[in-house]
């Protein structure tokens, strides 16, 4: 071992270096492991870069896009569970929209006007989830959207030509649309598919076809009702958002409906006030889009009555031009 000395020189102490093992028994003592890197601390199940737009990772969440950078295969448990919090939470706007959609009218369409918009469902979300929850009860209850009734023709020719065909039967059909008469062949054979089915295909198509047909008849009401609203000048956007809601609320308002006549179908005692809910919803509807447009676009009770009025001919007019065009195009389709 060596020896602790201690020298004074100028009058200057000098501390005593402690003693440090010697060559021999440094080469003794047992090697000590490298100190590790910062990288192989990190863990190897994150990420450098997010899975879904590519950026890098600083934490636990992308910020560009809120992906967990944890992000894996769900199991059947966690599926499950953000199934359930989707249904029941939808951030929980689904609920909060829906609240307002039904009791408040044109609140929905004010709100997002003014900007508020991160507590409730986007308009064009909330009208898809509300149309295909409609269009979905109508096939559950077997309810006809459309109904043709081929029976009386076919008894009345069965009367006549016990042994006619669905051909022959529409044999003398005449169809004139814009005094044309050029596709005569196309309306016999689609006759004869009606008969023969009693418009079961058909009524398929047409059925199939009006979610697709309003989102023409959208944008054309939304025109024309920001033609009643020139003075002062509205957008576009408000106009059409507000017929989003308003056809939300007519798709939610149906559905309602739909239940409760299947309900009173199904429990007897029941029927009695399912058809007292069933006619006031049918009184609020038209009283509903009333109360919006006065809350929306602000005007008089006169002036909103009034412009109510004509918006009501003018819907009428539409839809009877866009069904018109969708019976047309199930001809073709069938």
């Amino acid at each position: 071992m060596s020896t602790i000395s201690i020298r004074a020189s100028s009058g200057t102490i000098l501390k005593p270096r402690l003693p440090g093992p010697g060559l021999a028994e440094r080469a003794a003592l047992p090697e000590q492991p490298a100190a590790p890197d910062a990288a192989a601390l990190a863990p190897q199940s994150a990420a450098p870069y997010c899975r879904n737009c590519g950026a890098p990772l600083g934490g636990a969440y992308c910020a560009d896009c809120g992906q967990s950078a944890a992000a894996h295969v769900l199991t059947t448990r966690e599926l499950i569970h953000e199934a359930l919090e989707g249904i029941t939470h939808s951030d929980s706007r689904l609920w909060v929209s829906l609240k307002y959609l039904l009791f408040v009218p044109g609140k929905l369409t004010q709100e997002f006007i003014a900007g508020r918009r991160a507590s409730y469902l986007p308009p064009f979300r909330l009208y898809l989830v509300l149309s295909v929850a409609f269009f979905l009860l109508t096939s559950l209850t077997h309810t006809e959207l459309l109904h043709l009734d081929t029976d009386a023709a076919t008894d009345s020719a069965s009367h006549a030509a016990p042994q006619k065909t669905p051909e022959e039967s529409c044999s003398n059909l005449q169809v004139n649309i814009f005094g044309r008469s050029d596709e005569q062949q196309r309306f016999r054979l689609a006759c004869a598919q009606i008969v023969s089915d009693h418009g079961k295909n058909y009524q398929h198509v047409v059925v199939g076809t009006m979610p697709k047909a309003m989102f023409i008849f959208l944008p054309l009401i939304a025109f024309f009702h920001m033609l009643l609203y020139w003075r002062p000048r509205r957008l576009y956007a408000e106009h059409l958002l507000f017929f989003v809601h308003v056809h939300a609320f007519a798709f939610l308002a149906m559905a309602i409906v739909l239940l409760l006549s299947a309900l009173g179908d199904a429990f007897k005692p029941a029927g009695a006030t399912a058809v007292v809910v069933m006619a006031s919803i049918g009184v609020y509807m038209p009283v509903y889009v009333v109360l919006a447009m006065r809350r929306v676009f602000r005007r008089g009770w006169l002036s909103t009555f009034f412009k109510a009025g004509v918006l009501f001919f003018i819907y009428v007019t539409v839809l009877a031009m866009t069904l018109a065009g969708v019976l047309i195009y199930a001809v073709w389709q069938i």
